[in-house]
Formats: C-alpha cells, sequence, structure tokens
C-alpha cells in the first residue's frame, strides 16, 4: 500500500505543487531596480502604479491618501471605532477624471445629501464598483501598451483541476488506509493531501502580462521600493548610481562626481530628498506614501513623516506655518478602520470644504 501511494498520491502532489510555485514566480515577474529612486515619475498616476506592481488590493486606499496628501480632500475619523470615516473636499479642490472616478466607486452613484454609509455596509456594492474601477485601469494600461488585453489564466485552470482530482484519488487512499492499519501510507497520504492543498493556495488563479514598455515604469518602482524599504537604516550607503559610485551624505554630495564616472549616455543620478531643505524633504517623503502603502510599509512611512515633522518643528518653529499636517489624520484614519486595506470600507460621508453633505462627484465636477 506505502508503495502505491507514494506513486499514485505523493508523486503527483509534490510534483503540481512544484508547478504550482514555478507558476507563481512566473506569475510575479519581478525586475531588480538599476539605481534607488526618490519619486514616482512625472507623468504616473497611484492607481495605474499600483497595478503595475500587481497591489490590486491596495491600490483604492492608497488613491484614496494620495488625495489626501495632495490636499484635494481630508479624512475625518470617526469618534469611535465602527463609525464611519468622513472624506472631506478641500475647497478649490479640481479633481482629474481618474481622481473623481474614484470617490464616485467609493460614494456610489446613488450618494445623495440623505445617505450615510455605516461601516462595513453595501461591501459588497463597494467591492463591485472599486473592482469596476481597476478593471477600467487595468483597460488604459493595456491601451497605452503596458500589459497584455487578456490575462494568463490556464496554468491556474489547469493546476486546479489536477489538484481537485488528485484530492479524490488521495481521499480513497486515505479511506483504505485507515481500514487497513497500514500508518506509514496513512502519513504519506496525509502529507499528499497537504501538498495538493498547498497548490491550490500557492498556484495564481490568473496573472496580468507585462509588455515590454512597462519594464522601464516597473523598474522605476522597484527602485522607488528599495529606497522606501531602506528608509530607516544609513540608506544613503546603500544607494548607488548607475556606474556604481557610492553617493555620500551631507552637504559635500557632489552628483557631478558619479555622473563623470557613468558610461556616455547615462543620465546623471537623481539628487538624494536629504539634500534638500527640511520643509522641501518633508513634502517629498510626504508624497511618497502613497507609495509605501502599495509596498506594505505605510507604517514604517507615517512613523518616520512624524520623526521628521517633530525635527522640523525643533528646528524652526516658523517653517511649520505653511505645513498642513496630514499625516496624523492619516494614521488616524488607518486606525479606525483596522488596516489600510479595509480604509476604503471605512469611507463615509462626503462633505465639501464647509462639511455640507454633497450628492455625486461626477455631478459637482461637470465631469
Amino acid at each position: 500500500m506505502l508503495t502505491a501511494v507514494l506513486v499514485f498520491a505523493i508523486l503527483p502532489a509534490f510534483l503540481i505543487l512544484g508547478l504550482g510555485l514555478v507558476a507563481r514566480a512566473v506569475a510575479a515577474q519581478r525586475l531588480k531596480p538599476r539605481v534607488v529612486q526618490y519619486a514616482p515619475e512625472r507623468d504616473s498616476t497611484v492607481l495605474r502604479d499600483a497595478l503595475l506592481v500587481d497591489a490590486d488590493r491596495r491600490a483604492a486606499s492608497a488613491a484614496l491618501i494620495d488625495l489626501a496628501v495632495k490636499r484635494k480632500i481630508r479624512l475625518i475619523a470617526g469618534e469611535g471605532k465602527r463609525e464611519p470615516i468622513g472624506v472631506e473636499l478641500v475647497s478649490g479642490a479640481v479633481l482629474t477624471a481618474e481622481e473623481a472616478a474614484l470617490l464616485e466607486a467609493l460614494f456610489g452613484p446613488e450618494h445623495t445629501s440623505t445617505r450615510v454609509r455605516r461601516f462595513s455596509a453595501d461591501r459588497r456594492a463597494l467591492a463591485g464598483r472599486l473592482k469596476s474601477l481597476l478593471l477600467n485601469t487595468e483597460h488604459a494600461l493595456a491601451r497605452d501598451g503596458f500589459v497584455a488585453e487578456r490575462r494568463v489564466t490556464w496554468p491556474g485552470v489547469t493546476l486546479t483541476v489536477f489538484a481537485y482530482l488528485g484530492m479524490l484519488v488521495e481521499a480513497l487512499f486515505l479511506v483504505f488506509t485507515i481500514v487497513s492499519g497500514e500508518w506509514g501510507a496513512l502519513i504519506a497520504t496525509v502529507v499528499a493531501i497537504a501538498a495538493t492543498i498547498a497548490t491550490i493556495f500557492v498556484t495564481p488563479s490568473s496573472w496580468r502580462r507585462f509588455l515590454p514598455p512597462a519594464d522601464s515604469r516597473r523598474e522605476h518602482l522597484a527602485g522607488l521600493k528599495q529606497y522606501l524599504e531602506l528608509a530607516e537604516a544609513d540608506r544613503l550607503r546603500a544607494l548607488q548610481s548607475p556606474s556604481g559610485a557610492e553617493l555620500r551624505t551631507g552637504p559635500e554630495l557632489r552628483t557631478t562626481d558619479a555622473a563623470a564616472q557613468a558610461p556616455a549616455g547615462t543620465p546623471p543620478p537623481a539628487a538624494a530628498p536629504e539634500q534638500a531643505d527640511p520643509v522641501t524633504r518633508f513634502h517629498l517623503h510626504e508624497r511618497l506614501l502613497p507609495y509605501a502603502v502599495i509596498f506594505g510599509l505605510e507604517r514604517e512611512w507615517i512613523a518616520k513623516l512624524k520623526l521628521e515633522h517633530t525635527e522640523l518643528g525643533r528646528m524652526n518653529l516658523d517653517t511649520l506655518g505653511d505645513l498642513v499636517d496630514v499625516t496624523a489624520e492619516i494614521a488616524i484614519a488607518i486606525e479606525a478602520a483596522g488596516s489600510v486595506v479595509e480604509l476604503t470600507s471605512a469611507v463615509g460621508d462626503l462633505a465639501d470644504g464647509a462639511g455640507n453633505v454633497i450628492g455625486g462627484v461626477f455631478e459637482l465636477f461637470n465631469l
């Protein structure tokens, strides 16, 4: 019996598990950054960039936080954990079509001045609208030639079918081994079942296929992630120019030295944020908060911004006059929602700068 289990259960189970792991690695389509980046590309948007790194679950929350960082909205947490998180449009804010579509997806086309959506209510409808928003964003990426029009689905479907067929065979072996009392075969069968179940979880059901024009953007985002991950370390020693020259901290930093060693035609490395004055550096780092959300580093980055804000206040209180500290508001909103992924589900009423509840976003901005 043990031999039969090894041949018809263990071997197939670990074979499809290995194929599932290969499919997962292929689906990731990882790129290594050639240089650390300090800012997103100028013509990018948070929603599009989130899809380019397969951060779909965090895309809407990151885009919402991006609106707060740009001072187009304010996030207002309720008094209790179950209260909705209000969104207030800042007076004079102008939304792009994509930003307006995000707010319309959050509040729904039926949003009126008499409707208050409580925490976790209409979650299925909300999920459907956000899914449509991301699908439209993916179609836009496909039109620009960054992703293929159709996702890759056949590996996930094939391996899932094999996994369920394997579970039927393993179930039969489980019954026979229990009846016969062969403990070695029984343990092997349980191991095979565990491997088969793992296959279902590790194998991606589908994935978007990135095209060559997307490589430079995805490489740029990988460099941005590297900077975010190194933010709490002695990061400037780890930042390398394209030619491999090590950048130095402090005002004595000279990017021309690295540029002189770079091959012909290589663009000069960007100046590090540490060279900027404290206020500019704070705003530069604050702008990266939505991308910290995309990469799952929001709590570390919020802590860094709070520290920079405190240090800035100690240096010169006058410089804080023009700073609108949205970091604390965002941190409180994330905490009230339970996590950054749940932030969009916890959003309540949409109000104008005076606190008046407003109707549809598209109607308000004639979009």
